[in-house]
């Protein structure tokens, strides 16, 4: 019985992982229009609004990373070395 579940949850996973792509893709054709994107003033990039979207995306993952690393720097310098 063990068996059948544990290939049952591994089929809902790849559903699952097919459906959240299928609606990303969605996404990213749905939002193709042309932005405005000032970073600093006086410097205007056009970009495709899924291109900012996908950017934002990846410097938050890579800042919730950063963050845990020195994090878990922090809490080693912390302890007292035995």
């Amino acid at each position: 019985m063990t068996a059948f579940l544990n290939a049952a949850f591994r089929a809902l996973r790849i559903i699952g992982r097919i459906i959240i792509f299928i609606l990303l893709v969605l996404l990213a054709l749905g939002n193709t229009q042309e932005i405005s994107f000032q970073l600093i003033p006086g410097l205007i990039w056009d970009l495709p609004l899924i291109l900012v979207l996908f950017i934002a995306f990846v410097l938050g993952i890579l800042l919730t990373l950063l963050s845990g690393i020195s994090l878990r720097r922090f809490k080693q310098n912390k302890q007292p070395h035995s």
